[in-house]
């Protein structure tokens, strides 16, 4: 009876990762589809414009950006699949120049490429990073005086499928 209850315990710890894995909101699977990133149904859609779909993901999700800032995460699909992750930040908590040393350190080790490029439109910095070999781009855009930031981390094939897409209905162009 001892030994039932200790195979029953070393397979039910065995198993429990499995049973706990879902949707990783620091590396979302893109290009997957929607079914599949919302088995337990934490995905809430909010709206549909150009093509695009637009999505709330409520389940727990952690990201170091909640460090140090109250960030609006939203999710765009384009086919059912995962297109794009669509960052805001009203205002951020850290000084400027920390803020972007962090985001050029951050993001260059999580998209796997420290080339980047850097514009400067205004009072706006904008800042783009692309891996060839999985086809992923991240843009952020920074003001420098309002402090006010803004990120899409997207998948290029996806994007491709939108060939009339208007530049202002694209979330990636990070114009609304």
């Amino acid at each position: 009876m001892l030994k039932r209850i200790y195979v029953f315990i070393v397979c039910f710890v065995l198993v429990l990762p499995l049973l706990s894995y879902g949707f990783d909101c620091n590396k979302p699977d893109f290009g997957a589809k929607l079914e599949d990133l919302n088995k337990d149904g934490y995905f809430v859609k909010y709206m549909e414009k150009g093509g695009i779909s637009y999505y709330n993901y409520t389940g727990p999700c952690r990201m170091e950006l909640h460090d140090q800032n109250n960030p609006s995460i939203s999710y765009a699909f384009i086919d059912n699949q995962l297109y794009a992750r669509i960052i805001n930040v009203t205002n951020m908590v850290d000084d400027l120049e920390n803020y972007i040393s962090r985001i050029e350190k951050q993001v260059s080790k999580q998209i796997g490429t420290p080339q980047y490029q850097m514009k400067k439109e205004g009072d706006w910095l904008e800042y783009q990073w692309f891996n060839e070999k999985d086809n992923l781009k991240i843009k952020v855009k920074i003001n420098s005086k309002t402090k006010a930031g803004k990120g899409a981390f997207y998948y290029e094939p996806l994007r491709a499928k939108l060939a009339n897409l208007n530049e202002a209905d694209d979330p990636v162009s990070l114009r609304h």
